[in-house]
């Protein structure tokens, strides 16, 4: 959406002038024009905080892990899983 307003300061009875005067900081001569425009700006492309993970990722959770590591990280889930267990 791209607007253009022109304000012409030549009319004392113009609405808000007074504001417009304080924004800009100086009051308008009558030879000046107030022009606000609104223009779409093209933002950068957001980084993703996650990498892409694919089921081939998730295949390899464990890996480089020993027997006695992997034993212990399901005792952790294990345990987490049963605290949302038998909920009134």
């Amino acid at each position: 959406m791209e607007t253009e307003l022109e304000i012409n300061s030549a009319k004392p009875e113009t609405p808000h002038r007074q504001s417009l005067d304080e924004v800009i900081g100086c009051q308008l001569a009558s030879n000046q024009r107030l022009v606000i425009c609104v223009k779409e700006i093209s933002l950068p492309a957001k980084a993703d905080s996650r990498p892409a993970q694919t089921l081939a990722d998730w295949t390899q959770v464990y890996e480089g892990l020993s027997d006695a590591e992997v034993d212990a990280v399901d005792q952790i889930v294990n345990n987490r899983v049963n605290l949302t267990r038998h909920l009134p």
